[in-house]
């Protein structure tokens, strides 16, 4: 079995794994998993982001500087706001700061300029990915683009969480088969 294939089946094996402990621990509240700065999927996200930036930075480290450590830069913020929760704390200081009743766009903000930079940092690795790991990528867009639209539009918690982990999961993936294939 190639490296790539016994990885990638490690991890969504621990991705799956995952899930069906936590699910077992709280079956009639999936949301419980999923949502919440102490949840499980919150600690599954930053890992997965971790995973990347890190992926990212030893990629720079083989290729050079350009696009790999903006790339690593832009995950391990993500993995950062992820723990922290830095967009919602911007979001209540956009809210309760306007005296008058905020647009949701403005109130959207920080979502929306992090979903941008995550479109700049994607066409970046497109440019720099082999055909195949493109693919995932593009697949890991997709997912985070309906992510990213349904925490805009207050749609679904649940789904948004499953989508950006979906996301996550992909991107992962991706960056390992670059770094896999470029190893030979």
């Amino acid at each position: 079995m190639k490296a790539y294939t016994q990885s990638v089946v490690l991890l969504v094996g621990l991705f799956t794994l995952f899930f069906v402990i936590a699910f077992a621990w709280h079956p009639h509240n999936p949301v419980l998993i999923l949502a919440g700065e102490s949840s499980p999927g919150t600690w599954l996200s930053g890992v997965l982001l971790t995973m990347a930036a890190a992926i990212a930075l030893i990629t720079g480290m083989r290729r050079g500087w350009f696009p790999w450590y903006i790339a690593s830069v832009f995950f391990f913020i993500l993995a950062a706001d992820e723990r922290f929760m830095f967009h919602e704390r911007i979001k209540e200081k956009i809210i309760f700061s306007s005296p008058h009743e905020t647009s949701r766009w403005l109130y959207e903000l920080p979502v929306i300029l992090g979903a941008c930079a995550g479109i700049a940092v994607t066409a970046l690795l497109w440019l720099h990915l082999q055909q195949t790991s493109r693919i995932l990528l593009l697949l890991a867009s997709i997912a985070g683009g309906i992510s990213v639209g349904f925490d805009i539009t207050g749609a679904g918690v649940l789904w948004e969480e499953c989508l950006k982990l979906l996301a996550e999961l992909l991107l992962v993936c991706s960056l390992l088969k670059e770094v896999i294939a470029n190893h030979k």
